[in-house]
């Protein structure tokens, strides 16, 4: 008898083009959509105008990244399953390319699993247990060190179920996008009724400045340039991660024609999406999910255990949304490393071939237990010491920054491939200036971040950093500072590091290392 899956069996645990949008809009909207405008109408004199045109800008530029990697993605990669990493490889040449599929298991999916499992943990207890601060943030009651336990082991669950059910994978991300999206899609229906019922009293479109006329230049009819350029980064990280599903390649049905077509169909659904919402906040004068809430009920005539229960619900929404993402970050970052220990490409890749007998995704899991573990330790030691999450907070953005420089760098490979034509692509039209586009973008939202943010205002401004998301907020900026560059350093130091030990204990190798 033929025990062989039949090929019916084989793809029905394959992820298809649906999947794929689903996992790729689990994987980029997080919370970050909840709680984003509250600091965009900072920066932006609390002018509802200006919030929209960043908006407008940030989603320009994602949609332009999105556009300029269709092009590079519909070359083949010479590693299955490694995403960004072997179109980098592609493009790029060895160094780059190297550098990346090492960084990518190690660095951007490792701090990506962790943090988010972190955020998901927060997020079960402040459904049951939450109070406001003075600024109106919801903080937790319980010490930092409960939150930890409770991610730990809400990472190990989906490392397990991603390892052994790549069906029920998909299943969670596809019931984690439904239900981030329609909420969100409520939010804007709802700011835009109760907007029309409140006669627009509350809206932030009616600008805060008195009047048109000023001398400062940086100020264009009432709108504040500077504010918007301040937001755009802070805006772009809410669209990263939608090239995490090129990981998934090696689990797809079509990996070739499905990853670009869920980049180009997932992106414009998020970017409506968060625009729809903004809207909704802007035409109600709310800064975050939970006021724009409050303002619902209360407007409604609803009473104090309304108001309880509404944010009981809020705080399932964002529980579901993180259990997503982290359905998502886990699949893809087990097929990141599974790819790089297929290829050898890591120190203990071998050992981990041998130990898992080359059973699919196992030796990704068995990494992603062990280098979770380790991260997640390392993280909970700062964390537990102030029993606030500003570190993990902080972190959190560090991968998506530091990749910033990443996409700008292979889609100027891209861009140079367009013209040499060495590299055989399906081209798209207008791809120089698409390209452009996309590359000063992601290379300011790097910059801005790293040299400004993190190093010229280290010394010119002593306000604390507003990092923290549940539990405590705000860091001082010199410490946020050292640890961002201390996180930089590390990040560039990885790969080095781990061709060196392969150089030192892996006998009779034949990786050409970074520095051949």
């Amino acid at each position: 008898m033929n025990n062989q899956p039949s090929t019916k069996q084989v793809n029905t645990a394959k992820i298809g083009l649906f999947s794929s949008i689903t996992i790729l809009i689990s994987a980029v909207v997080g919370i970050g959509i909840f709680f984003k405008n509250k600091s965009v109408l900072a920066n932006n004199d609390y002018n509802g105008w200006g919030v929209l045109i960043s908006w407008i800008v940030a989603s320009l530029i994602t949609l332009t990244t999105a556009l300029a990697f269709a092009e590079i993605i519909s070359a083949s990669k010479k590693h299955d399953g490694s995403g960004l990493a072997g179109w980098a490889l592609k493009f790029c040449g060895h160094r780059i390319g190297r550098f990346i599929l090492i960084v990518m298991p190690l660095f951007y999916f490792l701090f990506k699993l962790v943090d988010t499992s972190f955020f998901c943990g927060e997020s079960i207890l402040l459904i049951f247990n939450n109070e406001s601060s003075t600024s109106g943030a919801r903080i937790i009651a319980q010490d930092t060190y409960v939150i930890v336990l409770i991610a730990f082991a809400i990472m190990l669950i989906f490392i397990a179920i991603n390892a052994f059910s790549t069906r029920a994978a998909k299943t969670i991300s596809s019931i984690a996008s439904i239900a981030k999206f329609l909420p969100l899609i409520v939010v804007g229906i709802l700011g835009i009724v109760f907007g029309a019922l409140d006669g627009f009293q509350h809206t932030f479109f009616h600008t805060s400045l008195s009047s048109g006329l000023t001398d400062d230049p940086t100020i264009i009819g009432n709108i504040n340039v500077l504010g918007i350029f301040a937001s755009l980064p802070a805006l772009l990280f809410t669209f990263d991660s939608f090239l995490t599903i090129g990981n998934a390649a090696s689990s797809m049905r079509n990996p070739e024609k499905d990853v670009p077509k869920a980049i180009l169909i997932g992106i414009p659904v998020i970017v409506f999406l968060y625009l729809f919402v903004t809207i909704g906040q802007l035409l109600t004068g709310q800064k975050d999910v939970y006021s724009f809430f409050s303002y619902v009920v209360t407007q409604s005539g609803g009473s104090q255990n309304a108001l309880v229960a509404t944010n009981i619900i809020i705080g399932c929404v964002i529980m579901i949304s993180l259990l997503g993402s982290v359905n998502a970050f886990t699949l893809t970052a087990i097929r990141s490393m599974q790819s790089a220990i297929n290829d050898e490409i890591l120190i203990g890749s071998v050992a981990l071939k041998r130990i898992t007998n080359g059973r699919a995704l196992k030796g990704g899991a068995l990494m992603a237990v062990v280098l979770g573990t380790i991260a997640s330790g390392l993280m909970a030691i700062p964390i537990i010491i102030q029993n606030k999450d500003a570190a993990y907070d902080g972190v959190s953005n560090l991968p998506t920054l530091f990749f910033f420089i990443i996409y700008a760098i292979i889609i100027l490979f891209g861009l140079i491939n367009h013209f040499t034509n060495k590299i055989a692509v399906k081209k798209i039209k207008l791809f120089p200036v698409i390209a452009c586009i996309a590359i000063i973008g992601c290379a300011f939202a790097f910059g801005y971040n790293l040299f400004y943010e993190y190093f010229g205002r280290c010394f010119a401004d002593n306000k604390d950093v507003s990092w923290g998301m549940f539990k405590g907020e705000s860091i001082n900026r010199p410490i946020a500072s050292g640890l961002v560059w201390a996180v930089f350093g590390v990040f560039l130091l990885i790969p080095f590091i781990n061709d060196l030990c392969i150089k030192l204990f892996r006998k009779n190798h034949n990786q050409r290392l970074l520095w051949m």
